[in-house]
C-alpha cells in the first residue's frame, strides 16, 4: 500500500531580522529588535502544511554541507519530516534569504540561491538514483518553483517528471512567474505533459499558456484575479489542458479557484483517482474562498491551499468540488489566527461552518 507525499524544489533557510529599518547609506549599522530563522522554498512551504494536515511527508532536495543546512535538517525534523533522502553535498552551500521586515511591515530580500542552483536529476536521485526507488512506495511528488532551479527546467525538468512518473506516483507541479509568456512556456512547457496535476496562480497559469502579455496590456495596473473575465480562465484552463495535463488547478487568491479536468478515459490513468471517476473527470469548476473573521496572516496560504488539494487527492476523496472546498476550508483556518492550526479532521468537521466569499471580480459570479 503506498502511503505518504515527497516534497521537492526550492529549499531555502530564511532569517528574518525584525524591527529594523533601511540603510540610510551603503556602510550604515541598523538595530534589529528579533531574529527568526524559518525553513522556506517551495519544499519547506509545502511540506509543513502537509504535515499540519496529517499526511506522511519526506523532502527529496539537495542542501549545503554546512551549519545552514544543519539548522534546516533539525527545523523540517522538529516539523515531522522524513530527512533520510535529503541530499547534502561538499561543493556548494545551503540557499539563505536575509529577510529585514521593517517597522511599517514592509521587507526586503537578499537571496543567495545556493544549492537550488545546481539540483538537478544526477544529485536530487542520490549518486546512483537509488532514491528513486522510494518513490515506489509513496503516493504524491510535489515539486515547486522550478523557474529558479536553473538546471531544472525545460527538457531537464521533463527528464527529471519522466523519471518520476515512472515509479508510478502521483505528480504535482508548481511554480512562480517570471517576466514573459514565452519565458515561462520555455521553461515549463516540455514538462506539462508529465505532470498530473498543474497548480499555478492565475498569473502563471495566464504565461504558461501564453496569455498574460495580451491580459496584461488591457489591464492598466491591476491585478489579473481582479479583472480576468469567466471567459478568459475557461480559455486558459483549456489551453493548459490541451498540453496533456488531466488536472489545472488555477488559483485566484480571495476569489477563489478555477478548476479544469481531462475526460475518464484520462482520469482513470491517474494515479490516487477513485474507482468511480466521474467526480474528477470533465470538470469545469469554479469554487469561491472562505471567509474569515479574525485576525489575518496570509503567509503561507497557498501553501496550505494546495496541501489541501494533495491531501484530498491521497485519500481518494470522490468529488474535485470537494476536495477544493476542503482546500479552501484548511487555508482559511491558516490564515484565521483566531482559529489555529487544524489537522485533517478538525478541517472536514468545520467545512459545514464556513462562510462562502462571493469573489470580488463580479466577472466570477457567473461561474458560481
Amino acid at each position: 500500500m503506498r502511503s505518504g507525499i515527497v516534497c521537492s524544489g526550492v529549499s531555502c533557510l530564511d532569517l528574518f531580522l525584525y524591527g529594523t529599518s533601511p540603510l540610510p547609506t551603503r556602510e550604515s549599522l541598523s538595530m534589529v529588535r528579533n531574529t527568526q530563522y524559518r525553513p522556506g522554498g517551495a519544499t519547506s512551504n509545502t511540506g509543513r502544511a502537509l504535515a499540519r494536515l496529517g499526511m506522511p511527508v519526506s523532502y527529496l532536495t539537495v542542501l549545503g554541507n554546512d551549519a545552514n543546512g544543519d539548522i534546516m535538517e533539525s527545523m523540517w525534523r522538529a516539523d515531522g519530516i522524513d530527512t533520510s533522502f535529503v541530499v547534502r553535498v561538499d561543493s556548494v552551500g545551503t540557499a539563505l534569504s536575509t529577510i529585514p521586515v521593517y517597522e511599517d511591515g514592509k521587507r526586503g530580500v537578499y537571496f543567495c540561491p545556493g544549492t537550488n542552483d545546481i539540483m538537478n536529476a544526477d544529485n536530487l536521485f542520490g549518486p546512483e538514483r537509488q532514491y528513486l526507488e522510494m518513490l515506489e512506495e509513496c503516493q504524491a511528488f510535489h515539486i515547486g518553483y522550478p523557474p529558479l532551479l536553473r538546471q531544472l527546467q525545460g527538457e531537464n525538468l521533463a527528464e527529471l517528471l519522466r523519471l518520476v512518473r515512472a515509479t508510478g506516483v502521483f505528480v504535482s507541479l508548481d511554480t512562480t512567474p517570471v517576466t514573459t509568456d514565452s519565458e515561462l512556456m520555455a521553461m515549463l512547457g516540455p514538462a506539462l505533459p508529465l505532470a498530473h496535476m498543474f497548480t499555478p496562480n492565475v498569473m502563471e497559469a495566464a504565461q504558461a499558456a501564453g496569455r498574460f502579455d495580451a491580459l496584461n496590456a488591457r489591464a492598466n495596473g491591476a491585478d489579473l484575479e481582479s479583472y480576468i473575465t469567466a471567459e478568459e480562465l475557461e480559455e486558459i484552463g483549456d489551453i493548459l489542458l490541451a498540453t496533456g495535463l488531466p488536472i489545472v488547478v488555477i488559483t485566484l487568491g480571495s476569489n477563489g479557484v478555477y478548476i479544469r479536468t481531462a475526460d475518464e478515459a484520462t482520469m482513470r490513468t491517474v494515479p490516487c483517482a477513485p474507482a468511480m471517476v466521474s467526480g474528477w473527470a470533465n470538470q469545469r469548476l469554479f469554487i469561491p474562498s472562505f471567509l474569515v473573521k479574525g485576525p489575518v496572516n496570509t503567509t503561507g496560504a497557498g501553501d496550505s491551499f494546495t496541501a489541501g488539494i494533495l491531501t484530498g487527492i491521497c485519500k481518494g476523496i470522490e468529488s474535485m468540488a470537494e476536495i477544493a472546498r476542503l482546500a479552501h476550508c484548511a487555508a482559511a483556518l491558516h490564515v484565521d489566527l483566531s482559529r489555529g492550526i487544524h489537522g485533517f479532521e478538525e478541517v472536514r468537521a468545520a467545512l459545514p461552518t464556513m462562510v462562502v466569499n462571493l469573489p470580488q471580480n463580479l466577472a466570477l459570479h457567473a461561474l458560481i
